[in-house]
């Protein structure tokens, strides 16, 4: 039934026609609204999920003390928005839950959907027997586990060695190698992400971060527009990581 749709995902492009008809046979699809939330932190894992079209992000709570409640002078309290760290963006073809499915544990994240998207979900224990029996799946789980865990890396050398200018900059420039769109005008990149979104992400305040992408634009490096951005000079961002 959704063995086409499959094979145009990245992570099973290359498995055997044996293998999709199994894995077929075990998938649930499942749609969800921009901003609806798939599972929270904690939850228990019920299986792993591949996305088809739009953005999930990955989010944990901080460990840092909630803010208090505060008084306005009307006498009415207002209620803190909880923090949290966005850890990773998902894009079309990427899986996500897998940890949980392999180890058994709870939850780690919470997956909240940028955009309406298309998922397919498949159970844990059909897809721990998938693995199992079928090595071509494991394989290409591993890859893209693997791909990740360098792609965290290198993000994580690139936010931990440099000033939050420069981390905003080398944010820009994956985001853009992932979501980006070449054009007359440079690399259009539609991230979807706030500043207050951005800002957790280079570990800055959302003033900060407001700062540095205003100071890029007045040297014409990008163009900003709402939740997308330009990337008009990929070499001068490049050199301001250094």
């Amino acid at each position: 039934m959704h063995e086409e749709l499959l094979a145009r995902l990245p992570l099973f492009q290359n498995l055997e026609p044996s293998s999709r008809q199994a894995l077929d046979a075990h998938v649930q699809p499942l749609s969800l609204s921009r901003g609806e939330v798939l599972f929270h932190a904690g939850d228990e894992a019920l299986g792993l999920y591949v996305l088809a079209t739009g953005k999930v992000k990955l989010t944990k709570p901080s460990r840092q003390p909630q803010p208090t409640v505060a008084i306005t002078r009307k006498g009415r309290p207002t209620i803190p928005t909880p923090r949290e760290s966005l850890l990773s963006l998902i894009g079309p073809g990427e899986m996500f839950g897998e940890l949980s499915v392999l180890d058994g544990g709870n939850r780690s994240t919470t997956a909240t959907a940028m955009l309406d998207c298309r998922l397919y979900h498949i159970p844990r224990e059909p897809m721990l027997q998938l693995i199992h029996e079928h090595h071509d799946i494991s394989s290409a789980m591993m890859h893209q586990m693997a791909h990740r865990v360098r792609v965290s890396n290198e993000i994580i050398s690139g936010l931990v060695l440099s000033d939050v200018p420069g981390r905003m900059a080398y944010l820009l420039l994956t985001l853009g190698e992932r979501f980006g769109v070449p054009t007359e005008r440079g690399t259009e990149v539609h991230h979807d992400l706030t500043q207050a979104e951005l800002a957790q992400m280079v570990g800055a305040s959302r003033e900060t971060v407001n700062k540095v992408l205003t100071d890029f634009a007045g040297r014409k490096w990008i163009t900003m527009s709402g939740k997308s951005v330009v990337i008009r000079d990929e070499a001068r961002l490049r050199a301001r990581i250094d």
